[in-house]
Parts: structure tokens; C-alpha cells; sequence
């Protein structure tokens, strides 16, 4: 991944993750404990719904040389509920190649 858009991955992530309102109830399919509820989603909690350690998801967070596989981007695609646009935007991030392809229409 190249140095920007792991940088820019990393931040993107962060952003959407902060921007989910405190009284969210779920991320995708799981349901957040009632404690939490009102609280701010934590990295802890997208961790768990994506199915990676909560240093892992850190690292992707944090715009660390790692690369996600499709999968994992995926599941984090599903669990913050992204926008089509905000989740070709999280692919192009985390897989730049895919930045590179264009369809006819764009040609």
C-alpha cells in the first residue's frame, strides 16, 4: 500500500468510525451491550464485529504499513454501514490497484 493511502486509509476509518452516533445499536448485524449504548463507538467494538484483535484494527486505524485483505475490508464495510460511495472509497484505500480500474463509461 502506498504511504499516503495507508495514511489515508487509517484516517478514514477513524472518521467514519467517530461519526457513528453513541446511541448506534448495531454494527452490522451484532448488537451492542446496552452499556454502551451512548457512549462513543470504541475500536474494541468494531474489533469484535469484524472478527480481528482490537491491536489489529488499531494498526489498520493508525495508517501502519498492513495490508486488509478484501474480506476483512468487507466485514468493516458491513459493520459501519458505509455509504456505495464510502465503501469504494474504503477499497480504493486499502487496495490502491483498484484505483487503476476504470470501466468503459469512465474511459
Amino acid at each position: 500500500m502506498h504511504v499516503e493511502s495507508r495514511s489515508e486509509f487509517g484516517i478514514f476509518l477513524k472518521t467514519l468510525r467517530r461519526r457513528l452516533p453513541p446511541e448506534t445499536a448495531r454494527l452490522g448485524s451484532w448488537e451492542r451491550l446496552p452499556a454502551r449504548r451512548g457512549r462513543p463507538v470504541t475500536q474494541e467494538e468494531i474489533a469484535e464485529v469484524v472478527g480481528v484483535s482490537r491491536n489489529w484494527y488499531r494498526i489498520l486505524e493508525s495508517g501502519a504499513e498492513v495490508r486488509a485483505s478484501t474480506r476483512l475490508v468487507e466485514r468493516i464495510a458491513r459493520a459501519v454501514a458505509f455509504t456505495p460511495e464510502e465503501r469504494m472509497r474504503l477499497f480504493v484505500l486499502a487496495i490502491p490497484e483498484l484505483g487503476d480500474i476504470r470501466t468503459p463509461a469512465d474511459a
